[in-house]
């Protein structure tokens, strides 16, 4: 439920300057403090932006990003025992009473933010340490967050409550319609160009430029927000402002595996949520992408985007043309032995491959892939996002040119022995607008983002049935699935059933009340 009580549970204080590369975030459990008792010291109001951060690591936050990002599109096929809700979500056929429906958990994470904004600058007055600026520089940081968790719900079911102020009073009212689009969007790009005023370039240390929001952060969360809005030359000048950092430097290819995924806080990490064994595991990427007694997780790699030919990003095969070969991107993402009808998914969790006398792999996992951290952001996906703005632009042959050579800037460092991709293969918008869209699906396996890409795809078409060429394969329920798949409002999610119950202002999706097409009842 959005509704909150008079007492707001601060269960987390920051500590700066820790040691760690993954530690920076200390959680200490507090008791319940009274609100009007607690805003007094600059120590309290960073103990709330902590619980901003703190929210986002939460499993179904963590969960919510995997599944709103990921599940529905081609990459991904149920594993070992998928549980119904997911499997549900897999094969499109979702009802308000899905699990996944659930959109509190980042709500909750609005109502950190939205505390601390209300809250914080009233003790500027009350604690001579906390500075104006330095207030501005954690304003920033909860713009962000908040920005970043509307930014989640707005793309997952397009039309969401919106929220400005903290839920503190049990004399509130807390029936709030949805709000349109439009003005989610608005008020998002509105606090990242406040955020972006006031944001740290650095915090002194790796973990915490990665761990924290950064100008950076606010920068690619903005050119991300531009690029689904379709403002493609202010996705391509935020983009422009991530690059030009020089200490942001892509990882060589044979390295990524170890030092963006495992190690993490890379040199090309932007952002990317914490995680260590001793105070909190990443217990989705563990569950839902495999886990150390059995490779395959609740979730596998479509294994019809194994073979050569045009659906398969790697080994891509429209005609003559031979795309991405020896990815290492592949033998890096995803297993070759497969289960029922996908492979196992070594991204976050793979250390090495043993082959056996018989020439099979047996795949070596890390016991500390739980720790892997959630990458928000990193260099590449910035770099892609340029090169989609630019060919959507598409004002010259200059601007597909310069998309292509975006593009060789992430499919060479993987695909090591190749020559470069050239323009005389990529010569028009459309053919340079399917090599951005399958080098982010390789580049990005995985990480939460291909459904949105996929779902941009639909939205500059203004037409859902272009999804089809992409997850056609994987639909199981025939003529009905295909004829959902086809009507807009089916791609964005329905609102949870007992929300509806208890909030009597809100508006059920359309397409959830259609009997015709949904099994909604």
């Amino acid at each position: 439920m959005i509704m909150k009580k008079l007492i707001i549970v601060l269960s987390v204080l920051l500590a700066f300057g820790l040691e760690s590369c993954n530690n920076w975030l200390v959680l200490k459990p507090e008791s319940q403090i009274v609100l009007e008792d607690f805003w007094q010291t600059e120590s309290q109001a960073t103990s709330v932006l902590a619980g901003c951060y703190r929210g986002l690591t939460a499993d179904p936050c963590i969960e919510r990003m995997i599944v709103w990002g990921e599940l529905r599109s081609d990459n991904l096929v149920a594993g070992n025992s998928t549980r119904n809700d997911m499997l549900k979500v897999l094969n499109t056929d979702i009802t308000p009473t899905n699990t996944y429906a659930d959109w509190s958990s980042f709500y909750s994470v609005i109502n950190y933010c939205n505390t601390f904004l209300y809250y914080a600058p009233s003790v500027v007055n009350k604690d001579q340490n906390f500075t104006t600026t330095k207030l501005h520089t954690l304003e920033a940081e909860a713009l962000t967050i908040r920005a970043l968790s509307y930014f989640y719900l707005v793309r997952a079911f397009q039309e969401v409550p919106l929220i400005l102020n903290p839920s503190i009073s049990d004399a509130q009212n807390y029936l709030i319609p949805k709000s349109s689009e439009r003005v989610i969007l608005d008020q998002i790009i509105v606090d990242l160009l406040t955020a972006q005023k006031y944001a740290k370039t650095s915090y002194g240390t790796a973990a915490l430029n990665k761990g924290r929001v950064t100008l950076n952060a606010v920068n690619a969360l903005l050119a991300d927000v531009y690029l689904w809005d379709q403002q493609y030359s202010n996705c391509v000048d935020m983009c422009n402002l991530v690059m030009a950092d020089q200490t942001l430097q892509l990882v060589a290819g044979d390295k990524v595996l170890n030092n963006v995924f495992y190690t993490g806080n890379s040199t090309e990490s932007i952002f990317e949520l914490q995680f260590n064994i001793n105070i909190q595991s990443n217990n989705n990427v563990n569950k839902l992408y495999g886990i150390d007694s059995s490779p395959l997780g609740e979730l596998a790699y479509a294994y019809y985007l194994g073979p050569k030919g045009i659906l398969n990003p790697f080994n891509y095969q429209p005609t003559t043309l031979n795309e991405s070969s020896n990815d290492i991107r592949q033998t890096n993402s995803f297993g070759t032995l497969t289960n029922g009808t996908g492979y196992p998914i070594y991204k976050y969790s793979l250390l090495q491959c043993t082959e056996n006398s018989d020439g099979s792999v047996t795949p070596v996992y890390r016991n500390s892939a739980t720790t892997a951290n959630w990458i928000l952001y990193r260099l590449s996906d910035v770099i892609l996002m340029k090169a989609e703005a630019l060919a959507e632009l598409d004002r010259s042959d200059d601007d597909l040119k310069q998309s292509l050579n975006l593009v060789n800037m992430t499919y060479l460092r993987s695909n090591i022995t190749a020559d470069s991709l050239y323009f005389n293969n990529y010569s028009d918008k459309g053919s340079i607008e399917d090599l951005v869209l399958r080098e982010r699906q390789r580049e990005l396996l995985f990480e939460g983002k291909r459904w949105f890409d996929l779902m941009r795809v639909v939205r500059r078409k203004n037409d859902p049935t272009a999804i089809l060429k992409y997850i056609g394969p994987k639909l199981t329920g025939g003529a009905i699935q295909t004829q959902q798949m086809s009507v807009m409002n089916a791609l964005y999610m329905p609102i949870l059933q007992s929300e509806l119950q208890i909030n009597t202002n809100l508006k059920q999706n359309p397409f959830y009340i259609d009997t015709n097409l949904s099994s909604n009842n």
